[in-house]
Formats: C-alpha cells, structure tokens, sequence
C-alpha cells in the first residue's frame, strides 16, 4: 500500500507539473497572440524612425542642394543682366567714340580744307597787291598792259579757285556724308550684335527663371514631405516615448549596471591589493598592558578567567545577593521576582544605551533568613543558589558559553554578543581612531568587560575560547569568526592568503584574518554565516547601513 501510494503520489505530481506547464504554454500562447501585433509595432517603431530620419535629412540635404541649385542659377541671372547691362555701355562707349573719331576726322579735314584755301586766298591777294604795286601805277604803256594781262589771269586763277573750292567742299560734304554713312554702318553693325547678345542673354534668363521656378517649386515640395515625415516622427515618439527613451540611455544604463554589479569585485581587488599590504607597517592594536614574563604560572595559580563548554541551554547558578542582567526571552526559566533594569550600568549610561544594553531582565538571587535574635540550637539552614536556565528565544543554531571572571582587567566583545551578565561587570568603552587595524576590521570603538563576575555569550554553530600561554605566543583566526579577545593581547590584521576565493565569495573567505600575540585567550564562533541566513531580504536591506555602523562602534 505504501509503494502504491507513493507512487500515485509521484504520478500525481508530474501530472501536476505537466499541467501547469501546459497551462503556462497556453497562458503565453494567447499572451503572444495577443501581444505579437504591438511588440512588432514596438519592435519597428525605431527601425520606422530611423528611416523617418533618414529620410527627412536626406529631403533636407536635397532642398539644400536645389537651394543651391537654385541660388547659382540666380546668381547666374544677374551674372547675364550684368553682363549685358555692360555689354550695352560698351557698345555705347564703342559707338560714342568711333562717331566722336569720325567726326573729328571729317572736321580736322575740312579745316585743313579751308586753311590751304585760306592760304591761297591770301597768297593770291599778296602777289595781286605787289603786281598792282609793280605794274598797275606805273605810266608806262607796256607796264599797263602787263597789269591788264595779269589781271585777267587773277581773274581767271579766282574763278579756278572758286572752282576748287566748290570742289573741296564738295568733297567735304562727301567726307561727311562717308563719315555719315560709316557712322549709320557702324551703329546698325553694333545695334546688331547688341541685339543677338540681348536675345541670347533673354533666353538664357527665361531658361534661368524656368529652372528657378521648378527647383522652387521641388523645394517646396520637399519641405512639405519633411513636414509631414516630422509629424510622424513627433506622433510616433509620443506613442513609443518609453522604448525610444530606453533605446536613447540603455548604454548609459548598461554602463553604470556594469560598474555597479562589478564594483565589489573592485573594490576588493583595490582593498587586497592596496589597502591591505599597508596593514604590515601599522602599530598593534594593545587596549592593556600585556603580562609579564614572570606571571607565566600566575593564571594556574589564581586563575582570572575560566570558561565552561558551549551548550544551546545553560544552567547558571545565582547565589544569594547575586544578580543576573539578561536581555529580554533569554531567561527559559521561572522568572519569579523579575523586574526591568533600564541600563546595563548606571554608572555609564550613555555607553549602555549606545551598545543596545537596556531595558535588559533583571533576576536576584534568594535571600538568607533574617536573623531574630533568638537562640537556636539547631543548625542553620543552608539555602541552596537559584538556578537560571538561559537559552536563545530567536534561533535553534545559537550556542551560549559562561566566561567567569575574577578581577580581570577586561575582555574585548561586541555589545550583541553579550546576552546576559552576572555578578559585578563594569563597562567601558576605548577608541582607536588613528589605528588602521582598527579600520580594517571596521572597529573603531571597542567595548572592554572588566571586573568580577560571569558574562554569557552568544555564538552560532559553536563557541570556543583558545589560550595562549607565552609572551611569543601567536594564533590566527579569520576576522568574522572572532568574538573577542583579552585586552592584554596584542591585536593586529593581515589579509587573507588567497586571492580568487576572497574575491568571488567573501563569506566564505574574508579579506581580513584576525592575529593576536601575547598571553591571554580569544573566543570564536564556528559558523557566523548562521544568523545572516535566517534574516529575512528586508531586513538585510534595511541592517546594511545600520550594520556598518554598529560593527564601527563595536555593538
């Protein structure tokens, strides 16, 4: 029947788990068909804006192009207007001074003309007025008919010249109706060619103003589209905003995950490396002076300090006149009698509160008999001590150990690891700020347990003290295991031996090991790892911060 139960059982289980997987395959079946279309879209939408981008700086490269475009072929219009605008003044530059060198030729003629005339007029009259002169007052016969006869030929040379000088101006109204003529050629001649030039220059400005029109008339189109691709763009990053801006910082994001996932990793790599090493210059932790060579036998023969065996419940005896301190759930026992005590010591009130030990259990020990003053014959009864039984009300694993002490000068522990105290304890508590020992075990204040009585002490696993009996002396013990430790050893740090295990699991290999030199004991526990896995994820988060600075004050 048990075989068959179990395996029905176990038939019932992975028809359980196949079902529920099967559930699961539908569940994101139809969440994938559901979601297959938007994921898509989601999946597009920055490969659709890439292209948005892509192709609106293209359409904007192109407008710019044809702006250009556009912008040469105006230029090039004025270039042409220009151009013909000075091929005009040329022209009538041209014309100006070929009519100027025309006429000027045709009147430079026409004064020379007239100055040979001029010349001859009045060479004529010079030679008439000497020939009168000569043979026209003169008696003589012969001498007057001389004069008759050359005056007949002046007449005759005057009506020569007056033919020669109709013929030269003649000649220079034909100078000036060639000049005319050549003038009328020329400026036909240029008129022409001005008007070719001007007919090419319009064609061209027509072509330049077509190809202008159409480049503008692209732009605008182009614009138009850019406009439109911009829309799209802007509505589809108010749809996908979340994915763009995830897109926009994932490597940022990445970056800084990174750094932060790796910087334990560097930061213990910077700590081993670098912090450590400068560990081996520094000066000794030494919170007493340490003992003499000459009280090597001293302990065995009046012994200040004696620890029992750990055990998950221990039986303290408490006298009569004795008092127990305990910290509340921690006494199992009968708690009749019990009253609260505010402060570990009232004489330091400030340190107890500090180092978490108030409002602790306090529990006296039975009184004797008061004495009446009657004689009695019979012996006295002897009253047995109270029995306290302590155990921890929080975790099986907890461990609780007696250490006795008899007019010690102190013991190093940490505040929570102090449940419960019996007989006359002082507290005190002793800096070291300017030791990096002590900054390496992130311990700055150390909490010292002196005088006479028995403390109880809490571990996890199991709790052992360990004595040292010489001055040479020396033991190891990694940091996190240490529980305390005689005020008169001398305490140091060193780093750990490996390398590769610190950095890849520092709970299993911490960074710091703990050594101690001199004569006195040191208490460990076996596995503190313990009390860190039975806290739950919030409060781990919540105790980082809080941790911290209850290791540096030593609580």
């Amino acid at each position: 029947m048990r075989l068959f139960a179990a395996l029905t059982a176990a038939l019932l289980k992975a028809l359980l788990i196949v079902g529920g997987l099967m559930l699961l395959l539908f569940a994101g079946a139809l969440v994938m068909g559901q979601a297959g279309p938007h994921l898509r879209q989601v999946v597009e939408t920055p490969q659709r804006l890439h292209e948005l981008q892509n192709a609106r700086e293209r359409d904007i490269v192109e407008a710019a192009r044809q702006l250009g475009l556009a912008t040469t072929h105006q230029a090039r219009i004025v270039a042409l207007d220009r151009q013909r605008e000075l091929a005009r003044a040329a022209w009538e530059e041209e014309t100006r001074k070929e009519l100027n060198r025309i006429a000027m030729a045709a009147h430079n003629q026409a004064q020379e003309t007239r100055r040979t005339v001029a010349e001859s007029r009045r060479a004529v009259e010079q030679s008439t007025r000497r020939m009168e002169a000569r043979y026209c007052a003169s008696l003589n016969p012969v001498d007057w008919w001389t004069c008759r006869t050359l005056r007949a030929q002046i007449e005759r040379l005057e009506a020569s010249a007056a033919l020669q000088r109709q013929a030269v101006a003649r000649s220079a109204r034909q100078i000036e109706t060639r000049a005319r003529q050549d003038a009328a050629r020329f400026r036909t001649r240029a008129e022409e060619r001005l008007n070719a030039s001007t007919a090419e220059l319009e064609a061209h400005l027509q072509e330049s103003n077509a190809a202008l029109a159409e480049l503008e008339a692209s732009r605008t189109a182009l614009l138009a589209q850019a406009r439109s691709y911009q829309a799209e763009e802007e509505r589809l990053r108010r749809e996908r905003w979340l994915v763009l801006e995830f897109q926009k910082r994932w490597p940022g994001l990445l970056g800084l995950a990174l750094l932060i996932a790796l910087s334990p990793y560097i930061r213990r790599t910077l700590w081993y490396f670098v912090g450590l090493p400068l560990l081996t210059r520094a000066r000794q932790v030494q919170l007493a002076p340490p003992l003499p060579a000459s009280d090597e036998d001293g302990p065995e023969a009046s012994p200040q300090l004696r620890c029992t065996s750990a055990e998950r419940t221990l039986t303290l005896p408490l006298s009569p006149g004795e008092r127990l301190l305990a910290r509340p759930g921690y006494i199992l026992s009968d708690r009749q009698g019990a009253s609260t005590a505010l402060f570990f010591d009232r004489r330091a009130p400030n340190i107890s509160f500090i180092s978490g030990l108030t409002l602790l259990t306090r529990l006296d020990g039975t009184q004797a008999p008061e004495n009446t003053g009657k004689s009695d014959t019979r012996t006295p009864e002897i009253e047995t001590p109270r029995e306290v039984l302590l155990g921890s009300p929080h975790d099986a694993d907890a461990y609780l150990m007696r250490v006795d002490l008899h007019d010690h000068p102190g013991l190093v522990f940490r505040a929570s690891r102090v449940v419960a105290v019996r007989g006359d304890i002082r507290i005190e508590a002793r800096w070291r700020l300017f030791n990096l020992h002590a900054w390496a075990t992130s311990q700055v204040r150390f909490l010292i347990f002196s005088g006479t009585g028995s403390l109880i002490l809490e571990g996890y696993g199991d709790v052992s003290a360990h004595t040292l009996t010489s001055p040479s002396s020396r033991a190891e013990k990694r940091q996190p295991n240490v529980l305390g430790f005689d005020t008169r050893l001398s305490y140091s740090t060193r780093r750990a031996a490996t390398f590769l295990p610190y950095l890849l699991d520092p709970e299993r290999e911490p960074l710091v090991v703990d050594l101690f030199e001199g004569r006195g004991t040191y208490f460990f526990e076996k596995n503190p790892a313990a009390r860190q896995r039975h806290r739950s994820p919030a409060e781990a988060v919540a105790g980082f911060f809080l941790d911290a600075i209850r290791r540096l004050l030593g609580i």
